[in-house]
Parts: C-alpha cells; sequence; structure tokens
C-alpha cells in the first residue's frame, strides 16, 4: 500500500525528522518516493520510481538544510496502476491561476472512472487513476473559480473528493502553496492520522527504529500538524474519520467536515 506524509506549520520548517520516520515505510513500498515543499509560491519536487531507502538523493534531503517549507507533501509508492516510471511517481505538480498545485494519492480507482471523471485543460502525462482524479479536480476548480477559498469551496471540494471516493479507495493530500487539504477515504481504507506539534516538545522516539530526539529551544516558535498515513512516533496521533476533510493553512486546522 502506498504511504502519505504532509506537515504544515506557522513558519516554515525541516521535515528532518518526519522524513527520517517516513523513510522506512519505503520497504513496502519499493516502486518510487516523491517529496514536494514550496521554498517560496513555487514548488519543487524531488521524486523517484526507485525505493527510497536505495535512493542516495533521499539520503542527501534528509540532511540538506535548505528543504525548508510551511507545506510539505510525500509519498511512497506501491504500485497499483500504471507503470513503474518517474511520470508515475507521485507527487503530481499543475499550475493554475499562477500557483502551482501539489497533489498525492492512495488507494485505486476503479470502474468508470476515467469517463465520469472528466478532462479538460489539464491532462495527465503518466497513466494513474491517481493524475487522472488530480487532473478533473484541478478542471472542476478552474470551472468553478476557487481560488480564494471561501467555506463554501470548502464545502464544495468536499463533494468533489467524495465523488472521486465513489469510484474506489481515496486519500489525497492537495496543496496550493497556502492551504494543506487532506482527505480521508470514505471507508477508512489505509487509514491517516494527525498529530498537533507545538511547544514544549519534549523526546520524540520513531515507531519503526530505535531513534530518539529531543527537539531544542530554538524550534519553539514553530507549531503546527504532521499527517501521515501510519503513526510515525510515539507521540499523540489522532486518526482521520472516513469520509473527512481537514483544510490546514499557517499551521491551524482552518476547517473541517468528518464522516460521510
Amino acid at each position: 500500500m502506498c504511504e502519505l506524509l504532509a506537515l504544515n506549520f506557522n513558519q516554515s520548517v525541516a521535515p528532518d525528522i518526519s522524513f527520517r520516520a517516513f523513510r522506512r515505510r519505503g520497504e513496502g513500498n519499493p516502486d518510487g518516493w516523491g517529496l514536494a515543499f514550496y521554498a517560496d509560491e513555487s514548488a519543487q519536487v524531488f521524486k523517484e520510481p526507485i525505493c527510497v531507502e536505495r535512493s542516495g538523493l533521499s539520503d542527501f534531503l534528509r540532511n540538506y538544510p535548505f528543504v525548508q517549507s510551511q507545506i510539505v507533501i510525500g509519498h511512497v509508492r506501491l504500485a497499483t496502476a500504471g507503470n513503474v516510471c518517474r511520470r508515475n511517481t507521485h507527487p503530481f505538480t499543475r499550475e493554475h491561476s499562477g500557483r502551482e498545485y501539489v497533489f498525492a494519492h492512495n488507494g485505486t480507482l476503479q470502474g468508470e472512472y476515467r469517463n465520469e471523471l472528466p478532462l479538460g485543460r489539464f491532462r495527465p502525462i503518466g497513466d494513474t487513476d491517481s493524475e487522472h482524479a488530480f487532473c478533473s479536480v484541478l478542471d472542476q476548480i478552474c470551472a468553478r473559480g476557487a481560488d480564494g477559498w471561501t467555506p463554501e469551496d470548502f464545502e464544495w471540494l468536499h463533494d468533489v473528493f467524495q465523488r472521486v471516493n465513489s469510484f474506489g479507495h481515496f486519500n489525497c493530500l492537495f496543496s496550493d502553496g497556502r492551504h494543506l487539504f487532506a482527505y480521508h477515504d470514505k471507508d477508512g481504507y489505509n487509514g491517516l492520522h494527525y498529530l498537533r506539534r507545538e511547544a514544549p516538545f519534549g523526546t520524540i522516539h520513531l515507531v519503526d527504529e530505535d531513534f530518539t530526539v529531543q527537539i531544542t529551544e530554538e524550534h519553539t516558535t514553530e507549531k503546527g500538524y504532521v499527517l501521515a498515513t501510519r503513526k510515525l512516533t510515539d507521540e499523540h496521533w489522532v486518526s482521520f474519520q472516513p469520509g473527512q476533510l481537514a483544510i490546514f493553512k499557517d499551521g491551524e486546522m482552518v476547517w473541517s467536515r468528518g464522516g460521510i
């Protein structure tokens, strides 16, 4: 099964602890990995169609001090639709109205989704169900003109994601560089969790390896959320409700609808 990772904080942070823990999930998801972040209004995406634990690039990024952002989206892939190649590796990106959108998906869509989820301006480069869904959602956002994101737009997007979800399993992370949108499958497929992280931090232990870290005082002004398919640390994680869409901005959860 693919797994997802996301961060949203009130200021730019390095995803070193979370990415270190997340890399361990590559063992069961060997068909690709990707990490996207916003250094400014543009998105920087690193991705490869290989296991993240075998990637020299991921080793470099784990310790590279200039990977810092308020929003980070990560993905490790177990291919269920589409060949193992870079064009089918998440996260995917597209420009709309002068902003770069980033998308990653966990799950598999089936049935008539290619006919029922129409495409317009945005077209897939690869052949995954995930990229098709991303392009369809962006086309609908473009048609609605939902760039300012009012509460009514959030409600509408929740309906859009549930429509996509009707064709199979659908967990997704989605960002316009200002907001982080996280949707959990209506049947609870694969799980999705979030963690509030703010001072005082204390000691953090990673669940997949014998590694403990103490977050220092220099980070005490940082506050925000870490999201993951499965819990990465021994901190207090909260499970998303099936069918829940949660929206984060500047380190706060600004909107949420749970259940179906």
